[in-house]
């Protein structure tokens, strides 16, 4: 659920941003609106992904799991 959270405020922001701040004038601020949408972008994409692993079922190493056939004794 937190990974769900933490994309939608994310996508919130970057979406909202442009309407509640004004427009930057200068190159460097310019710059700076733009890696902070990335940094936005890759946050809503790193809670998007979390999300949808945090609901897979769970995977278990092969050393841990039984194996299919039991060995053959050395004769």
């Amino acid at each position: 659920m937190r990974y769900l959270i933490q994309a939608l405020v994310a996508l919130g922001a970057l979406a909202l941003g442009p309407g509640l701040l004004e427009a930057p004038e200068e190159t460097w601020q310019q710059i700076a609106a733009g890696v902070v949408a990335l940094i936005l972008v890759g946050i809503a994409y790193r809670g998007i992904v979390g999300f949808v692993n945090s609901q897979r079922p769970k995977r278990f190493p092969d050393s841990v799991m039984a194996p299919k056939e039991p060995p053959k004794p050395k004769a």
